[in-house]
């Protein structure tokens, strides 16, 4: 619901900095307002809707978000909330509310190490070595 113009994600969120963008929509690191002040990710979308509504493809893509929550997975990004506001006739903007992570996949796969033991910690076995070695030069 609309209330002085804003939509009810702009009363309750206050928005930081953008921290990424993708081809459907921006993500926002923002600060709750309503919860502590607690840090949030905003992903803002525009999806075109038809006569139906909204698309069925993004409602069961929240109906997921929604029930991903029931597991409580540490590893897990957690949805907290789902506003929209009809821009026109033809389209909706949808903003779904989750918990904020301080990096991404990709910084903290690069930050990890591999798994497994380093390969140079690895010995080879002396009888294993040899046969292999000397199958190589046949």
């Amino acid at each position: 619901m609309e209330k002085d113009g804003l939509s009810r994600a702009d009363q309750q969120y206050e928005c930081v900095a953008e921290i990424g963008e993708g081809a459907y929509g921006k993500v926002f690191k923002a600060r709750d307002l309503k919860n502590g002040g607690r840090f949030v990710a905003l992903k803002r979308v525009r999806v075109q809707t038809g006569e139906e509504g909204m698309p069925l493809s993004t409602i069961r893509e929240v109906a997921v978000l929604r029930h991903l929550e029931t597991f409580e997975h540490p590893n897990v990004v957690r949805l907290f909330d789902v506003c929209t506001v009809s821009r026109t006739d033809r389209e909706t903007k949808l903003t779904l509310v989750f918990e904020h992570v301080d990096q991404d996949l990709t910084t903290y796969l690069d930050k990890v190490p591999e798994p497994g033991v380093p390969t140079e910690t690895i010995k080879v076995p002396r009888i294993i070595f040899v046969p292999v070695q000397a199958a190589t030069l046949l």
